[in-house]
């Protein structure tokens, strides 16, 4: 690297007023970290691995702040900007400085190609003298209790949803036997997978537990890729949680995958509960590897996440003819990417180890009265029935009874506006299906949809409901503007109750306020959502924000 250009490269777009300054070369994993001498002459500072530089960022950006921070640095968005003309991206976060206090600051990020790479320049300008608005203020801090109300609610509905589940299990579990086999072990290990997932405290007291009253092996992460700083860079995000397998190539990927996973003679073999695929590599590619997995059915039994650069629509399209259930966008963004990662393991373990203790016992969710077609309906009445379902249907009544009143022309009665409040919860309810294919992705949302419809005509018993709940379990993916998923329809072809659906989902939606979360979508201007729903929700402001 010429680093003298680079540095003269960088003095052509910065001033007097920005400081952290950075370049980002992420195909080389380097960061170069600018500074100012006394004399006032720009010089590189330090070099770091961007895995470092996560890690030095993870502690001065407000925990809030981390997701968009990270989010803004994405190659391929800041490289259609650029080729669509923008030459900049801007990002306001909160930066801990040395007084110990955070500060607003805001990110100027350029798509930055010099000597034939791609790079990303990013500057750090001081705003917080123009946030005196005392509204700017008291959005903050309402963000902020917002954000440790849900914290605190979530985590004691996941640690009681845990323990119903158990308990319904083995209330309804005829005798012991099943209660001895592993599978019914392994399912409630799951459930405890899924509450640890979202709370690294409990589930590193856990494991240290386990760790030491037992022989406890690691569950195994197959991460496959030929760049060598990749695959260390995704290790250093997984090790803490899963032991680590690395594959060079798809060959290597497969021969691995041979003995830990097909192989029955193997005693000492891993227990893979997902993989990390690139698909450009040398000897066998990762749609190779796609493949392999698909002719032995395992796509429904281990999550797999690509992790190519190359994201154009011709490979995605290709791509989600697999039962994929993420790509992953460089540069890594390391608390999305683990939480996301976790969630989906966790997701998949529930579902296989919930299907074969049904098929173990012998028992079919449609058959009649059966103690595993009680416990099924018991949980999915504990999942449409907790603090976030509530103030989903808290939600959808205020803007349905609105719409109601000032948009006769939807044609709404009470009856109608019930059907919306009970069917909204399960919008997504299709992720518990115990068949194959239990995680939502966008090539198999389609099949996805048809367990929701299932589960719903099995808990709705009133017709007119259960269309509307249909409805919106079909539809609430899709956008006003016509960009939403699986079919993409747009504008009225779309129901009402789903578009409602869309719109207060993205209401109750991560820590941002309501208040936040409804300036946004105002800002947005592009069509995806109803104008007329727009005004509905800037009309209910602040009962919306009471819920």
């Amino acid at each position: 690297m010429n680093e003298k250009g680079l540095i003269e490269q960088v003095l052509r777009i910065i001033n007097s007023n920005y400081s952290n300054i950075y370049v980002l070369d992420i195909d080389l994993d380097k960061v170069y970290v600018f500074d100012f001498t006394v004399a006032n002459s720009l010089v590189i500072k330090e070099t770091l691995s961007y895995t470092d530089f996560i890690d030095i960022a993870t502690k001065f950006v407000h925990k809030d702040d981390v997701s968009d921070y990270f989010n803004a640095l994405s190659l391929n968005k800041l490289v259609s900007a650029a080729i669509k003309g923008s030459s900049e991206t801007k990002v306001k976060y909160r930066r801990l400085c040395e007084t110990g206090e955070y500060r607003f600051f805001v990110n100027i990020i350029n798509y930055l190609p010099f000597e034939g790479r791609k790079l990303i320049f990013m500057m750090s300008e001081d705003i917080n003298e123009r946030l005196v608005d005392s509204e700017e203020n008291n959005l903050r801090l309402e963000s902020e209790v917002v954000s440790y109300k849900n914290r605190i609610q979530n985590e004691s509905q996941s640690i009681s949803d845990a323990i119903v589940k158990i308990n319904d299990l083995l209330d309804n579990t005829e005798g012991d036997s099943v209660l001895r086999t592993a599978n019914t072990k392994e399912y409630i290990n799951s459930i405890f997978t899924s509450v640890s997932v979202n709370h690294p405290e409990l589930n590193q007291a856990i494991t240290n537990k386990v760790v030491s009253t037992s022989n406890y092996i690691k569950p195994s992460i197959l991460i496959v890729d030929d760049s060598t700083i990749i695959r260390n860079s995704l290790k250093r995000i997984f090790e803490k949680d899963y032991n680590i397998i690395m594959a060079k190539d798809g060959k290597e990927a497969i021969d691995i995958i041979t003995a830990n996973v097909l192989a029955k003679d193997n005693i000492d073999k891993q227990n893979i509960v997902g993989i990390l695929l690139d698909l450009i590599m040398p000897v066998s590619d990762g749609f190779q590897v796609l493949d392999f997995l698909k002719s032995y059915n395992l796509l429904s039994r281990i999550p797999v996440a690509i992790i190519s650069g190359d994201e154009t629509r011709d490979t995605r399209k290709r791509v989600y003819q697999y039962d994929i259930v993420d790509m992953l966008e460089k540069p890594f963004n390391t608390d999305n990417i683990r939480t996301r990662i976790n969630k989906i393991i966790s997701l998949y373990l529930s579902s296989n180890n919930l299907q074969t203790l049904l098929v173990n016992n012998k028992k079919d969710i449609t058959g009649v009265e059966s103690d595993v077609k009680l416990i099924i309906s018991k949980i999915v009445d504990n999942i449409i029935s907790n603090n976030y379902s509530i103030r989903l249907k808290k939600m959808a009544s205020i803007v349905s009874t609105s719409l109601q009143n000032n948009y006769p022309n939807y044609n709404l009665d009470n009856k109608y506006i019930d059907a919306i409040v009970t069917g909204i919860p399960f919008y997504n309810i299709g992720a518990i299906a115990i068949k194959d294919d239990t995680v939502i992705t966008r090539n198999s949302m389609k099949e996805e949809i048809e367990y929701g419809k299932k589960i719903a005509s099995f808990v709705i018993e009133d017709n007119f409901s259960l269309e509307i709940a249909k409805n919106i379990i079909m539809y609430s993916c899709e956008m006003y503007n016509g960009s939403g998923y699986p079919d993409g329809i747009k504008g009225e072809s779309i129901p009402i109750e789903a578009q409602i659906t869309n719109l207060v989902v993205r209401l109750c939606s991560g820590s941002k306020s309501v208040q936040t979360l409804i300036k946004y979508i105002n800002e947005e201007g592009n069509g995806k959502y109803n104008p007329d729903l727009i005004d509905i929700i800037n009309l209910e402001k602040k009962e919306l924000k009471k819920i």
